[in-house]
């Protein structure tokens, strides 16, 4: 499974490197959201996490990006946000297609794995 994650934090992108990693998993890592945006163009992955809050474009604007170029409905992009979402926020992404799952910073380890591989 090819796993692309998406998010300005290096500390957070080395911490699940090494959570995916051990799972056998080809991890991609960018740090930055243009190039993953570019990215998700590019090259198929299995599975996106993608940040919500970053500078220069944010997770909104690279969904809305490959909302606008009819691309987001080929991804399984699993969002990450240190901010909590209600439940309409949440509910309105999912029911986005692309999106496929919604979880909180600080993540478990378990629930990263369920939303990687479902």
């Amino acid at each position: 499974m090819k796993v692309l994650h998406i998010d300005d934090n290096q500390n957070i992108t080395n911490l699940i490197s090494e959570m995916i990693s051990s799972l056998g998993f080809e991890y991609c890592v960018t740090n930055d959201s243009k190039e993953g945006l570019e990215r998700i163009k590019k090259e198929k992955f299995d599975r996106i996490l993608l940040d919500m809050h970053m500078p220069t474009l944010s997770g909104i604007d690279v969904i809305e990006t490959l909302e606008r170029e009819n691309i987001l409905k080929d991804q399984k992009i699993v969002i990450l946000s240190g901010f909590p979402f209600t439940y309409n926020q949440k509910e309105e992404l999912l029911k986005k297609k692309g999106i496929h799952n919604c979880l909180k910073k600080p993540i478990e380890f378990d629930d990263l794995v369920y939303a990687i591989k479902n």
